[in-house]
């Protein structure tokens, strides 16, 4: 268990370290520091849960889901138009997937089989529906 525990503080020495986390944590200041950028955020994410809302509330079609597809694809690219908020974003993404394979590369070897991938369902750090 000693042994464990100690590659889990270097695993996370080794992450705070990261330049992805570096870039994050910068990122992360200007953001804050931006209400326009936090602004454009807060009403992506409104407008993700109301046509997230949406889709669950009734048949989902193949015309609806491609509706939905497009519709959070331009909401992204409203987003994305403000500097601060697309680089923040970018730099967020980039850590969580550091983070993402770490536990992928744990899962396999505690499990012995690979994650195949896929949508988690969750948008915050998304690049839109593909």
């Amino acid at each position: 268990m000693e042994e464990i525990l100690k590659k889990a503080h270097e695993l996370g020495e080794l992450l705070a370290a990261s330049e992805e986390l570096g870039r994050y944590q910068e990122q992360e200041i200007a953001f804050q520091s931006d209400e326009a950028a936090q602004k454009a955020v807060a009403e992506y994410e409104q407008k993700s849960i109301e046509l997230s809302e949406e889709m669950h509330s009734g048949s989902m079609t193949p015309e609806k889901l491609e509706g939905f597809r497009n519709r959070m694809n331009e909401n992204m690219k409203i987003l994305t138009q403000n500097a601060t908020a697309r680089e923040y974003l970018e730099a967020k993404s980039a850590f969580n997937k550091v983070i993402t394979q770490v536990n992928e590369i744990l899962a396999y070897h505690i499990r012995g089989e690979e994650n195949t991938g896929g949508c988690s369902g969750h948008c915050s750090s998304c690049s839109g529906c593909h």
